[in-house]
């Protein structure tokens, strides 16, 4: 039957005639685990460097020369006032969109540890849900994991974000692809010297023989920067054992439970007839089931009411992993961050608050953790 038992959202859903979970709802978010190589809760895993942003030639820049870390101690707060850039900085800093050319004519960056595991959930994260509106929870999660890492997150690294970047990829690919050809995908990594390669499989050439091994900066030439980060994904998912998590009934359950979406809901109620609460409860499932040790999110608490947005920020103040946020409610930021990255006229400055030395433990505690 549709929602009408729990329109008031997902606090409801412990009234509601439907559900199975008693008491005030609740969040839990998996303990992310060790990160290989990484050892401190302070080291960065995450670093832009001279980053810069603007909508075309001529239009003003929403970002200037902007050159910011993360760690897994990380609890940031991007603020500013609305239409200042915060999601576009977000969107970069997560590589779903490309820098422009700075002042200067150089093209800024965003590194990030190739053993990251990073979730984003955006602020239209809802859309995302559309296609699947007429199957339940379980479907979702299980179509979109079905390959041991999140498909939908690598379709938005790899597809080209525009016919612009498609154009660009085109002519690289000309430039310095084998016998011009793109590439195809990439299987595996490995080191030369101290640089990073990839094994790659070039597009019309099916033979593993015609399979080369391409430096990171080669890739990064031919405009492949976030396709490099896709498969970082998939071989950071495969290193935590996520191709082996069986995507049963049962595992997808018990994975839900913890975001407050009992067996009923999870199996057999259709994602249509969900409030918009339970969605974003829904979105923070899908988002965790890669147990991120990174987390982008970007007014996480939009549609929820005030119990689930308490949940919800107790979830973040014990989750061991780094999180940056975009956050109007000023009382919630405070609970969870330790660093507020302040963007006005393009310009970002870092603010590191009070509170900051003792959210800081729980960076460094996740990295003693074990997997």
């Amino acid at each position: 039957r549709g929602s009408s038992s729990s329109s008031r959202g997902s606090s409801s859903s412990s009234r509601g005639a439907s559900s199975h979970v008693a008491g005030p709802p609740k969040l839990s978010f998996p303990i992310p685990g060790s990160m290989e190589g990484v050892k401190s809760g302070s080291h960065a895993v995450l670093e832009a460097k001279n980053l810069a942003f603007r909508w075309g030639e001529g239009k003003e820049y929403l970002i200037k020369d902007a050159s910011l870390k993360l760690s897994l101690g990380s609890r940031v707060a991007i603020c500013g006032r609305n239409g200042c850039g915060k999601s576009t900085l977000m969107t970069l800093l997560c590589s779903e969109m490309n820098p422009s050319e700075g002042k200067d004519g150089t093209l800024g960056e965003v590194w990030r540890h190739c053993n990251l595991r990073m979730a984003y959930m955006k602020q239209d994260h809802l859309k995302a849900l559309g296609p699947f509106f007429d199957t339940s929870p379980f479907v979702y999660i299980t179509e979109r994991f079905k390959n041991g890492y999140d498909g939908d997150l690598q379709r938005r690294l790899i597809e080209p974000e525009d016919e612009e970047e498609a154009l660009r990829r085109n002519e690289l690919a000309k430039l310095h692809g084998k016998y011009g050809n793109h590439v195809g995908t990439l299987l595996s990594r490995t080191k030369i010297g101290n640089q990073l390669a990839y094994e790659v499989q070039w597009a019309g050439l099916d033979d593993p023989k015609q399979n080369t091994v391409e430096t990171i900066s080669k890739l990064n030439e031919m405009g492949l920067a976030k396709v490099v980060i896709a498969c970082d994904e998939r071989l950071a998912a495969k290193a935590a054992g996520l191709d082996q998590r069986p995507l049963t009934r049962r595992e997808v359950i018990r994975h839900c439970e913890a975001f407050g979406i009992d067996e009923e809901m999870c199996c057999n109620r259709q994602i249509r007839g969900f409030s918009a609460g339970q969605k974003v409860r829904l979105s923070l499932a899908a988002m965790f089931w890669t147990k991120p040790h990174l987390i982008a999110v970007d007014e996480p608490t939009n549609y929820l009411d005030v119990e689930t947005v308490e949940a919800l920020a107790k979830a973040l103040m014990t989750f061991r992993g780094g999180i940056v946020m975009i956050e109007p409610k000023s009382d919630f930021v405070a609970r969870i961050c330790n660093e507020k990255w302040h963007l006005e006229d393009g310009v970002v400055t870092v603010e590191k608050l009070a509170n900051g030395a003792k959210r800081m433990e729980i960076g460094r505690a996740s990295c003693r953790e074990r997997v």
